[in-house]
């Protein structure tokens, strides 16, 4: 392998690779636990690999490794734990919404819930939904910024890939790294059970790193 090509090689691995968290995470907030789902989490390729280096997954790799001998009640209580975190009908101990914390009123449908899709419309991508729900939850948040990440990958000219890193950029610092950490720590205290736990540890130590990649990678360019 040439140096190019494997200097190209290492350029994919690494965009891959945060495209995988990036997903593994949106799929933990996204909905409800399903068990069989859990366990295709615990089978991919790469994570063995990353249990090594995260704490974050390695709690979420824990809480997964339970349901083994699981007759169906720890997969309930995880369901009945998503509700109550993210769904209601009572207050959310941990919102999924940027703009629940960053708005004036901390209410939804906001000037950010605004900003947010004003990013979103810049590349002609809407939330199918964005009429009835906003578009400033975690997990289209992150699927927007994976879609950036897919277009890096995508794209063989230089300077749109530094374009494409500079607004992956901007949405990490103006939006995400605004309001997660913020997530993080509520999550954290208020559930007791790991995979959730594991869920906060591990979005903030996506979004930590994702912040010392992209300039690195720019400048690599």
């Amino acid at each position: 392998m040439s140096t190019i090509e494997s200097t190209k090689w290492n350029e994919a691995s690494l965009l891959q690779n945060r495209m995988y968290i990036n997903q593994l995470i949106r799929f933990i907030f996204d909905a409800s636990p399903e068990k069989e789902q859990l366990f295709t989490i615990i089978n991919h390729s790469q994570w063995r690999s990353l249990c090594e280096i995260s704490e974050g997954i390695r709690l979420i790799d824990a809480s997964i490794q339970e349901l083994h001998a699981d007759d169906g009640e720890k997969t309930k209580q995880l369901k009945e734990e998503y509700n109550r975190l993210f769904v209601g009908p009572n207050s959310l101990p941990a919102p999924l919404w940027e703009s629940v914390y960053l708005s004036r009123e901390h209410l939804l449908f906001d000037e950010i819930t605004l900003e947010v899709r004003k990013c979103y419309r810049k590349y002609g991508l809407s939330f199918i939904r964005e009429s009835n729900e906003p578009d400033d939850h975690i997990v289209i948040e992150l699927e927007f910024l994976s879609y950036l990440i897919q277009k890096t990958l995508d794209c063989e000219d230089v300077e749109t890939k530094k374009a494409l890193l500079d607004d992956q950029y901007s949405f990490l610092n103006n939006h995400l790294l605004k309001w997660c950490p913020a997530l993080c720590e509520l999550l954290s205290k208020s559930t007791r059970f790991s995979l959730y736990q594991g869920a906060a540890l591990l979005l903030e130590e996506y979004l930590n790193l994702e912040n010392e990649l992209i300039p690195a990678m720019k400048e690599a360019y």
